[in-house]
């Protein structure tokens, strides 16, 4: 089914690229050659950039070293670029990642002239000189194409991109199940912070009503390839993959694109799952992609709307991922993009993780297992609790009279609704910021002394509207509490996880979805076993928090 969508959608933006380059070949054109620097530099500035002119949006440059990004309307370069355009006044916009001003250039354009254009990015902030280094964890695009690979990187700022070389049946299987690297190995450095890996995986089944979706899941640092299942099939479960993938593959990351697929509660339970992308491949520049109502499941059932609202798919996104962590699950927040396959370019979904020592990937797989990590579309936000960063955990008795202090940091250049301070998925601290409007930067603190009842996890939002008011966010990975050392434990969640697997036990009996009675069966045993640790997670918040 995405197959058959992915071939669409690039027929369709191929299309458009071409009607677009035809319109400004059949007018009045002008040439401009523009040359991107940093602002004090000399050399070149890696770059995204598109030009408005006449009406229209131009996004194929007439130099090789431009790669056009048609489902953006976009295209990645070296510096510089050539472009012909229409006569008249033309709008070059030149952008670099979430860390840099993005520009937006008025000329005038003369027929047959060539107007040479320089134009200076300023950061506004550097993150990686503060321990924290950005990465998207859902890339497809450049797939075989180094120089490509390397300019993205460059290009949108993306310290660590992990392109996913195999995904579902679109590329082949190595052969003998050993990687093809790359000219020096698997990780291929840009420059001294910008990395590219290779072994990585994506391996997706989707499609059909709200339980019927498999997820995703995505594999990082693999030593082997995972064998992919046969074409249509919804076997082996994701759980079996998974734990393929761990076998071989110990030190590996294991991601899902969003926390909402059908099959995700069952891996959560069986500790599988390192990380959960809340800023996820949905949530594009100017709107948010639902795909109705595909593998919305239990957010859909228990939470949802007959009429979905726009901001539907952001909500369940959450509340979904805190019902995990109320269960005692530890799952670091991320963001990824899709680019390749999304409309967007690499890195609009982000994840910034805080690295022990350089830039590497064991390095950055490390940060995320350890939870170090926050996830984002835009804003830069931190969270601290006693001190401790994201993914660590407090020890608190429940006799202790000093309360522990949580706060959020959160630095912008776009506008911010809110700025908010969660407790087991609760807010506890909310500032209202719509009002203030960065000057050219927001700077904001949230701060609150509490004393916690339970264990369970403290964490960080900001949200803010993208152009067409649709809801984005930045989300801290959470710091852990430990009340009088009991474990954090919900009855009220495990059971709707628990709800959530009887429906996929129902689906498993439908006919045709496995092949055979022993598959599904095998299915089956697999669900039974997640389904007792949500029982066991129930009876324990009973026993110990007194859930009723």
């Amino acid at each position: 089914m995405k197959e058959n969508r992915f071939q669409a959608i690039v027929s369709s933006s191929l299309l458009l690229g071409m009607l677009l380059v035809c319109t400004a070949a059949g007018a009045e054109t002008g040439q401009i050659s523009v040359t991107v620097r940093e602002a004090g530099g000399t050399a070149p500035l890696p770059c995204r950039a598109w030009v408005t002119a006449g009406g229209k949006r131009f996004f194929q440059p007439g130099s090789e070293s431009g790669t056009a990004y048609v489902k953006d309307r976009s295209f990645s370069c070296d510096g510089r670029f050539v472009m012909k355009v229409p006569v008249g006044k033309a709008v070059i916009h030149v952008e670099r990642g979430k860390e840099y001003w993005p520009v937006d250039k008025e000329i005038v354009v003369e027929k047959n002239r060539t107007a040479k254009v320089e134009i200076a990015l300023k950061r506004w902030i550097h993150m990686a000189k503060e321990g924290w280094y950005s990465g998207d964890v859902h890339c497809h695009f450049g797939l075989n194409d180094l120089r490509i690979l390397r300019q993205l990187a460059l290009a949108d700022d993306v310290n660590f991109e992990p392109i996913l070389t195999l995904w579902n049946h679109q590329s082949p299987m190595p052969a003998g199940g050993v990687w093809p690297d790359w000219p020096g190995g698997s990780s291929v450095y840009a420059d001294s912070i910008h990395l590219v890996t290779l072994r990585n995986q994506e391996i997706e089944r989707i499609g059909g009503d709200a339980f019927e979706s498999v997820g995703a899941l995505l594999m990082m640092g693999l030593d082997k390839p995972v064998k992919m299942p046969p074409r249509g099939s919804r076997y082996p479960c994701n759980v079996v993959l998974a734990r393929m993938a761990k076998e071989t593959s110990p030190r590996c990351i294991i991601d899902t694109d969003k926390p909402i697929w059908g099959e995700n509660v069952i891996g959560v339970a069986l500790g599988l799952f390192d990380s959960v992308q809340v800023c996820h491949n949905h949530f594009h520049r100017d709107r948010t992609l639902q795909d109705g109502r595909l593998g919305w499941g239990m957010a859909d059932v228990e939470n949802g709307h007959d009429e979905p609202s726009a901001d539907e798919l952001f909500h369940r996104t959450n509340s979904t991922y805190y019902r995990f962590l109320n269960c005692g699950f530890r799952l670091a927040a991320t963001g990824g993009s899709a680019m390749g396959v999304m409309a967007v370019p690499l890195g609009y979904g982000r994840t910034y993780a805080k690295l022990h020592g350089p830039l590497s990937e064991a390095s950055y797989l490390d940060a995320i297992r350890a939870g170090r990590t926050f996830a984002t579309n835009g804003p830069m936000l931190v969270l601290t609790a006693n001190g401790l960063d994201s993914g660590e955990v407090i020890e608190y008795p429940i006799d202790n009279d000093d309360p522990i202090w949580i706060k959020a940091e959160l630095r912008s250049i776009q506008r911010i609704d809110s700025l908010e301070l969660l407790y087991n998925g609760k807010v506890i601290k909310k500032i209202e910021l719509e009002d203030e409007k960065p000057s050219p930067i927001l700077r904001e603190s949230a701060a609150i002394g509490f004393k916690p009842l339970r264990s369970g996890w403290v964490a960080a939002r900001a949200t803010f509207r993208s152009p067409d008011g649709h809801l984005r966010q930045a989300h801290t990975s959470p710091v852990y509490v430990t009340v009088d050392g009991k474990p954090a434990a919900s009855k009220a969640d495990a059971e709707y996880m628990i709800r959530w697997i009887d429906r996929l036990l129902e689906v498993s009996n439908k006919a045709g979805r496995y092949k055979s009675d022993s598959e599904r069966a095998e299915t089956q045993v697999i669900f039974r076993e997640a389904q007792q640790v949500y029982e066991n997670i129930a009876r324990k918040a009973a026993k110990v928090w007194g859930d009723s």
